[in-house]
């Protein structure tokens, strides 16, 4: 409870404690919803496909009202970012949590990150491969948008927290500085690896993250 709280009048406190409950209550309800929304979406995306998927048919397999939609995601294409936006978070939040990477070597810390996120978007490769399509188009707002640059920002900031963790304190080299930039050119790369991997569990892509990721780290010096 707060100071403010504590001396407050009862009937103040109940009210306040009253209108905590329904603002909490709202962003339950409006989480559930944009959950909703964005497994109808990516069941219609991987059944129709990206390009043929309109917002009608996504709110009819929602269950929702087309109108209900716009409430939460003004384009179908803000549902795809959602959608990435969340996987982005889950791998960051998942490193973050993985105790054992806390003392890791770089290469170690972004080939979590890398399988991480493979884990994530194993369900959907033919949004992904539409998605990657899509965000090839000039002005793309999966790729341009500021909802788009946001998330990468969030991505690449989380790299450069890994590399700054993993190496020697002082001052940057020239390679440190771009690294985690090269890192996101080299994921969308393995990410193009990864979709066309036909081996059992994608074992041939994690095999060559994690060869060419030991290699690139090698740059960085022996403590990396």
């Amino acid at each position: 409870m707060s100071t403010g709280d504590r001396f407050a009048p009862r009937k103040t406190r109940t009210r306040r404690r009253a209108a905590n409950r329904q603002t909490g209550k709202r962003a339950e309800t409006k989480a559930a919803t944009q959950r909703k929304i964005l497994q109808a979406a990516l069941r219609s995306f991987q059944r129709r496909g990206f390009d043929a998927t309109t917002t009608k048919q996504i709110a009819h397999a929602a269950g929702i009202a087309e109108g209900t939609i716009f409430n939460y995601f003004r384009t179908k294409e803000e549902i795809a970012l959602f959608f990435f936006e969340e996987e982005v978070e889950h791998a960051i939040t998942a490193v973050r949590s993985n105790r054992r990477l806390l003392r890791a070597r770089l290469d170690e810390k972004l080939f979590a990150l890398l399988q991480y996120q493979f884990e994530y978007l194993a369900k959907h490769e033919r949004f992904i491969w539409a998605a990657l399509l899509e965000a090839l188009r000039p002005g793309s707002p999966l790729a341009f948008s500021a909802r788009a640059l946001s998330m990468r920002a969030r991505y690449l900031g989380f790299v450069e927290e890994l590399i700054a963790s993993s190496l020697p304190r002082g001052n940057r080299t020239p390679i440190q500085a771009w690294a985690a930039h090269a890192f996101w050119i080299y994921y969308m790369g393995a990410l193009l690896y990864w979709l066309n991997d036909q081996s059992p569990g994608k074992q041939n892509t994690m095999a060559f993250v994690d060869r060419s990721l030991k290699a690139a780290v090698a740059l960085f010096g022996p403590r990396a």
